[in-house]
């Protein structure tokens, strides 16, 4: 991944304007205390995290398209498993346990998303 790009913004969870401040307090995809703690500004460049009220609602549908592709398949899987080999009735319930757990990386990343929609990488802030 190359530095200056969106998505190293986003998988590496960095601010959108300068790529070197953190856009949550706790960074990393796999948190689970404080999931969602964002910082007021970054502590960088100082770009404003907290755009305006109810801002990040709108990554409740960038997740929400993602979640249907990862629960429509195990919906299905469910529902054949009468035919299914034995081997795959074991796996399933560890695949929803794992669907499941993807949840907090989910909801991170759909605000890293949004936020890279609205802000653009700046070389020189």
């Amino acid at each position: 991944m190359k530095k200056g790009t969106k998505q190293y913004s986003i998988l590496k969870l960095k601010c959108p304007r300068c790529q070197i401040g953190n856009l949550f307090n706790n960074p990393g995809l796999f948190v689970y205390k404080d999931i969602l703690e964002m910082p007021d500004k970054c502590p960088h460049c100082k770009q404003d995290f907290k755009i305006e009220p109810g801002f990040y609602s709108a990554a409740l549908w960038i997740s929400y398209p993602i979640v249907l592709a990862t629960f429509i398949p195990l919906v299905i899987l469910g529902f054949s498993l009468d035919s299914i080999h034995g081997f795959f009735k074991f796996i399933y319930p560890l695949l929803i346990l794992f669907s499941f757990m993807l949840q907090i990386p989910l909801m991170r990343l759909a605000r890293a998303i949004l936020l890279n929609m609205t802000i653009d990488y700046t070389a020189k802030w």
